[in-house]
Formats: C-alpha cells, structure tokens, sequence
C-alpha cells in the first residue's frame, strides 16, 4: 500500500471568502476521498495536512455532515457502478507501480523477472495513455412513439463524449 509519508498536503483550505454553504473546495475533495475509501485514511489525512483530531472537529460541522451524507449516497448509488470500478482499478494499478519498479531495479532479480516486470510497465502505460477517441462508451438510445403517422423521437446519448442528438 501507499507510505503515507509520500503523500504530501495537496492544497491549502480556501479562506472564509471562497467558501461555498460552508463547504470548502478542500472539504469537497477530502470528503469525496474519504467516501471513496481508494487508500487507507491515514493516507488520506496526511495528504490533506491533517490529524484525526481536525477530522473530529470538521465532522462535528452539520453542514460537513450534510456534504459526507451526499457525497456517500451519490459514490454507492448504482448508477455509480462503472466510475467506482473504474477509479479502484486504476488505484490499484497504479499501486503496482512501486512493486514492478523495485523489481526492475533489483540486483537480485533473474533478468527473466525484470522482462516480465518490463512488459507489465509497458501495458500498464498504453492502458493509463488511451485516448477518449479510441475509447469506447456508453450508449442510449430512447425512441418515443407519438403515433397518428407522426415520425417518432429518437434521443441518443453516447458517453464518454456525452454528446446528445435528438432526432424528430
């Protein structure tokens, strides 16, 4: 898993004047971070620059409360399905990272070994540099039926584009 030592503080907390309802752009992420549970919260509070003690204190915020309650509502909903995956899987991919490098480093290690350790950096930086183009989305088509002779409604949606055409 991740040191925590090598997660720096990512961002300052936005002054009072830039605060949105009380929730901070920093609160946001820390708070989706937190939902998303992608690394251990240790991890997690490092990187924001904080201690279990300010976790304490921020969650006693009913405003803070409200954004967590949303937040976890939104990330477990079904609709939600594909970008968790998504999301954990490239968490844990790039979490091999360390393990392969270190192999292909090693004095130790037969040269078979840090071929394979090679080839698995090698795919690993084609998956991470796929392009939205070449990447295929979702698609959904609705088609209404009006009747009486009229033409129907086809409404189309492809992601990850997320470009829509309705066709009457």
């Amino acid at each position: 898993m991740i040191d925590p030592s090598f997660c720096p503080p990512i961002v300052a907390p936005l002054p009072a004047s830039e605060r949105l309802d009380g929730i901070t752009d920093h609160d946001a992420r820390l708070i989706f971070d937190l939902v998303a549970n992608l690394r251990p919260k240790s991890a997690v509070l490092v990187q924001y620059g904080m201690t279990v003690q300010d976790l304490a204190s921020k969650a006693q915020s009913p405003m803070w409360q409200a954004a967590y309650r949303e937040t976890e509502r939104l990330w477990k909903s079904e609709m939600n399905t594909a970008q968790r995956i998504r999301l954990k899987a490239a968490f844990l991919l790039e979490d091999s990272l360390v393990p392969l490098s270190q192999i292909v480093h090693s004095q130790n290690m037969p040269v078979s070994s840090k071929l394979q350790a090679i080839e698995q950096l090698t795919k690993i930086s084609t998956v991470a540099n796929v392009t939205k183009d070449s990447a295929t989305g979702e698609r959904h088509s609705i088609t209404i039926n009006i009747g009486g002779g009229k033409a129907p409604i086809v409404i189309s949606t492809e992601k990850p584009h997320g470009g829509t055409t309705i066709d009457a």
